[in-house]
């Protein structure tokens, strides 16, 4: 019998072993690491090292990070986050790639991005070349010139003849010495060092007397080259160093933009016109002199890139066109030597273009792969790899740019296949809709019963195996609701939806300009309707999207720009926009719609000293309601709302003696906080919207007013940050964050001025609120707040905290900031059944808590959240430099069986149990008779 008993339970120790729970980190989370629009003279094919055969692609972004591409499959080898400046800088070494963003000089390891040195200097850089000795030349603001070494980066020497009235331009090498192009009472001159000793070899020398400055036209300088434009840009000049003589290039008048090329003696000019752009091939002798060698015939588009590559003893001229396809010469012939027709074809409009070409040993037939940043309208800056006519892979670089983002909820396919089925019942009595309904379940048992039974041995085997469903594509969300779109706008006018339940996919993208056109920004955006995206853009214009496929639905143009926006529910139920313009009128978007709705209040800040409260009637009038203006030498900096998804699951806290204090509930409150930087004070605000009164105030001294004030209101809370910069009085020097709670009234049971009332109404007069307070010392800054999100708000909330030190979102459970936490003494039975515990002035980082783990974000501006189909589980979305991706459970998931849910084990005890008590059942009857005839 124990025999038996062992051979049935063995199953629950094997299944226990399978059942061990895993981390969901890397799991349930999605990462996808951006470094922005690559900068053309800062991005090049490179090897790592002397030994290495294969080339990354390194580049220095606008954003001011550098990074290492592998070109096989678009990966991020390495990246560093510089300083941010308005001059980037980077050049490639032997083994290392040296970068320059202000003031600072880094020198970084080639293969792994390790930095080797770092040297800050008083005055920006202007340029930076590496000389033949991979030692460093650096060109500074002040017009100094400084060699560093390439092991230490010290300065070796310093050039210092240019005087107060010369402005450098750039630095260039040769051989043996140093150029320096400056720019003097309306001349260009070049000045020559000697590498070796840091002295000039020879006085200055004017070469132009017309030179515009700065060049109408974009002139890439090479090492050995200077170029520049003269008459207003219809001229192109350019040396070949170390001559001064120049060769003269006229612009035809049509040109819009001038690109020049070099490499060794080979000098390109690319031309591009609205439509079309061709390029002209020159050649530099002994001499310096330049002649023209051929013209490569013009083709439409004007979106071209051509770049040069030196391979074999021979340059070859790469041109990409706006269509990807890809023409290779020699710069010797004239004829292409090899043409590739991309496959796939897609609109790529590059902007610039940096290429690797490989002779084959047949002397006929080429490995040509060229990188592209691409110049689309609202894109610009995605990166393309095309090799030979393929599109190996492409970079969505342009979403570094996010600055505004709306969530959209997809399909339950469950209920969408028969919506117009139920609709039609609701047109019939309820006999006949009876019927209906009967009938349309016999209908879906013979169309779906049979593959439904075939299917059931799999899905319960996969059950109890625990394999994941595939998560479904198109317009249906999965069963649990994590698969949702988040539709995003770049700074320059794209839209894209992204896929959040799909690891970020991008879905579709469209612009909202036109090539040429500046994007003016985004006033609103809003899911409109089921499925429908609609963008308000703040200089005049309302753009409908289809948010499953982006197709444009509806465009309307308007005058004047856009003030605010604002989206309402109409009493037939749909929704619609109101937007106030410039000229203080309002408007319903799309126009044309009939639709009643009540009053809607804006927010509108007029200054840094002033925020009105515009008030918009059913008729479409506005009027101003109030106007905020703080004391004087404060000036406004942020303006916080709730949520327009905030649900409340209960309108009172229930304290451990079972009593109650009723929160004060006003949808209407806003934050606003203020800085006097005289006084060293921050201010904060609370405000009712609608009538415009304060309904709480406070004020912190010994303030740094230079660091950002972050708030975020959710519920009856609000949490703000800032930074104490002198320990004031009862204070702590370092990051504070705030939390104030407010309640109808202080005592409990009771609802004070509002105690007949049914809720807070800024209409009827809110009343002011009871406050409490708290303030916690938090070891980093915090650059953006934002709060879990649930379908009914039952469960608990946390706030995520953006970290720029970090580079993390750190999650902080809503009871740690709670302000009735006991000071000084442990907390009673009452107060601990409350869930309270003592306070602690000090917030530690725990790192279980930092939701991004290990991953390295970079530059993230922004978080967003929404609930799922579980009560248990919020998304979060975070943009403005990389994408994030997650899900969070505040209160764990307590509504859905976890990955290591031991089901094997849990069936194998039943049926072990069940086959147990069927075997035992005789023996226990035969003992209970035994038992009973031996009485």
């Amino acid at each position: 019998m124990r025999f038996f008993s062992g051979v049935l339970l063995l199953p629950c120790f094997v299944a226990s072993v399978l059942g061990i729970f895993k981390d969901d980190a890397y799991h349930t989370d999605w990462h996808i690491p951006l470094i922005g629009p690559s900068l053309p003279t800062s991005t090049f094919f490179h090897q790592p090292n002397q030994d290495s055969k294969a080339s990354l692609i390194y580049s220095l972004t606008d954003r001011s990070i550098l990074a290492a591409i592998n070109p096989k499959d678009g990966e991020l080898v390495w990246r560093q986050q510089l300083k941010e400046s308005a001059v980037n800088v980077a050049r490639a070494g032997n083994g290392v790639v040296v970068s320059a963003t202000g003031t600072s000089v880094s020198s970084f390891n080639a293969g792994n991005g390790r930095l080797v040195w770092e040297n800050a200097f008083s005055q920006n850089v202007v340029d930076l070349r590496i000389t033949p000795a991979n030692k460093v030349a650096v060109l500074f603001a002040d017009g100094v010139v400084r060699l560093l070494d390439d092991k230490s980066g010290d300065v070796a020497w310093e050039w210092r003849e240019l005087d107060s009235t010369d402005v450098p331009l750039s630095l260039h090498v040769t051989k043996s010495t140093l150029t320096v192009a400056s720019q003097s009472l309306k001349k260009l001159w070049v000045s020559t060092i000697d590498l070796a000793t840091g002295k000039s070899t020879s006085s200055t020398t004017h070469i132009s007397t017309a030179a515009d400055i700065p060049a109408k036209h974009q002139a890439h300088h090479g090492d050995e080259l200077l170029s520049w434009t003269e008459e207003s840009g219809r001229t192109l000049k350019f040396v070949a160093l170390p001559s001064t003589t120049p060769a003269s290039v006229a612009i035809p008048n049509d040109v819009v933009e001038t690109v020049l090329l070099s490499s060794k003696d080979d000098v390109v000019v690319h031309f591009k016109t609205h439509g079309e752009s061709w390029a002209h091939v020159y050649k530099v002798d002994a001499k310096g002199v330049a002649s023209e060698v051929y013209a490569v015939r013009p083709r439409l588009g004007a979106h071209s890139a051509i770049s040069l590559n030196s391979a074999g003893g021979k340059t070859y001229l790469v041109w990409t066109l706006p269509n990807g396809e890809t023409v290779l010469y020699d710069v010797a012939k004239e004829e292409a030597l090899a043409s590739y027709t991309l496959i796939n074809a897609t609109e790529i409009d590059p902007r610039h273009s940096v290429s690797e070409v490989v002779p084959r040993p047949d002397g006929t037939s080429f490995a040509v792969r060229t990188f592209v940043s691409s110049a689309a309208p609202g894109f610009v800056g995605d990166s393309y790899l095309i090799r030979n006519g393929e599109l190996a892979w492409s970079r969505k670089e342009s979403l570094v740019s996010v600055v505004a983002s709306t969530w959209i909820e997809l399909l339950d396919p469950s209920t969408e296949e028969i919506v117009e089925e139920l609709d039609a019942e609701t047109h019939k009595s309820v006999g006949a809709a009876y019927v209906h309904r009967v009938t349309r379940h016999l209908n879906e048992l013979s169309l779906y019963g049979p593959a439904w039974i075939q299917a059931l041995p799999q899905r319960i085997l996969g059950g109890f195996v625990n394999k994941g469903t595939e998560m479904p594509t198109g317009k249906w969300r999965d069963f649990f609701g994590f698969r949702k779109f988040v539709i995003v706008i770049t700074a320059e006018g794209g839209v894209a939806a992204i896929d959040v339940g799909r690891n970020g996919e991008v879905v579709w993208q469209a612009s909202l300009v036109n090539a040429g056109e500046k994007f003016q920004g985004v006033s609103g955006i809003y899911e409109v309707r089921k499925g429908h995206v609609g963008i308000v853009c703040t200089g005049g214009s309302y753009v409908e999207y289809n948010a499953f496929d982006g197709i444009e639905v509806l465009k309307q143009d308007f005058t004047p720009s856009v003030l605010s926006t604002a989206q309402v529910d109409t009493q037939g139920g749909k929704k619609i926009i109101i937007a106030l313009l410039s000229n203080n009128k309002a408007i319903a978007l799309p126009m044309g719609v009939d639709a009643e709705f009540d009053s809607v209040h804006l927010t509108v800040k007029d200054s840094t000293r002033s925020i009105k409260g515009i008030r918009v009637s059913p008729n479409l009038i506005s009027s101003p309601t109030w106007t905020f203006v703080p004391p004087v030498g404060e000036s406004i900096t942020t303006i916080e709302g709730r949520p327009a998804h905030d649900p409340v699951a209960s309108i009172g806290r229930v304290l451990g003696d079972r009593s109650v204090m009723y929160k004060y509930l006003n949808q209407h409150m806003i934050v606003i906080s203020t800085v006097n930087p005289t006084a060293a004070t921050a201010s904060i605000y609370l405000i009712d919207s609608v009538s415009g009164s304060i309904l709480h105030s406070a004020t912190h001294a010994a303030v740094d007013v230079t660091q950002p004030i972050v708030a975020t209101v959710s519920e009856n809370w609000v949490i703000y940050s800032y930074f104490s910069d002198e320990a004031a009085e009862g204070t702590a020097k370092g990051y504070h964050l705030v939390v104030l709670e407010l309640y109808e009234s202080e005592f409990k049971n009771d609802r004070g001025s509002l105690a007949d009332a049914d809720e807070v109404s800024s209409f009827k007069g809110a009343g002011k609120p009871h406050v409490l307070s708290q303030s916690y010392v938090f070891p980093s800054a915090v650059k953006a707040f934002a709060v879990t999100d649930t379908k009914q708000g039952i469960t608990s909330r946390d706030i995520l905290a953006l970290l720029p030190g970090t580079q993390g979102i750190y999650s902080i459970p809503k009871r740690v900031l709670d302000p009735r936490r006991p000071v000084g003494r442990e907390p009673d039975a009452a107060e601990k059944e409350e869930g309270l515990f003592i306070y602690t002035p000090v917030i530690e980082i725990d790192p279980k808590s930092i939701i991004t783990h290990k991953r390295k974000v970079m530059g993230l501006k922004k978080v967003v959240t929404t609930p799922s189909q579980l009560e248990s589980t919020s998304i979060v979305f975070a943009y403005g430099g990389d994408l994030f991706g997650t899900r969070v459970a505040p209160s764990l998931a307590f509504d859905v069986l976890g990955k290591g849910f031991g089901k094997i084990q849990l069936v194998a005890t039943v049926v072990g149990l069940t086959i147990a008590s069927f075997m035992v059942a005789p023996m226990v009857r035969k003992k209970q008779i035994n038992a009973r005839w031996s009485l």
